[in-house]
């Protein structure tokens, strides 16, 4: 007799439960900065006083290359060799290849050089950064 009457209830439980749980698998995972990392691609190229870096920004869960983050930052500095406070001019070319961000930098000397970018994601809300280190050339 009980059994009967507290049937509603466990149907009624179970109902919200599987619910709930559906509910939560159905949404999208939401992804963070901290699931993207620039990567440097070969060797920097000098190209008439300046030195052309190729760099892509992977997504770390699947390994694929971002095609069409938007950089908005670039710095290079010295920092790796010692001189955070050495700066050079550092600017975005156009893409040759899907996925592929190419960046000249006009060193104003030899060494270890880093390169640190901020990144727009379609559909991610916080702003991507990090940085690479390159051996650049005058």
């Amino acid at each position: 007799m009980l059994a009967l009457r507290c049937a509603p209830v466990f149907s009624t439980l179970a109902l919200t439960a599987g619910l709930l749980v559906a509910g939560t698998l159905a949404r999208p995972a939401l992804a963070a900065a901290t699931d993207y990392r620039f990567e440097l691609i070969g060797v920097p190229q000098p190209d008439g006083g300046k030195d052309v870096v190729q760099i892509q920004l992977m997504h770390l869960p699947d390994h694929k290359a971002v095609k069409d983050a938007v950089i908005f930052e670039i710095r290079a500095d010295m920092g790796p060799s010692g001189m955070p406070t050495m700066t050079a001019p550092a600017t975005l070319l156009p893409a040759s290849t899907p996925g592929v961000y190419r960046i000249a930098v006009e060193p104003g000397m030899s060494g270890a050089w880093a390169i640190t970018l901020a990144a727009k994601i379609q559909g991610e809300s916080e702003t991507v950064r990090g940085s690479i280190d390159a051996k650049l050339v005058k």
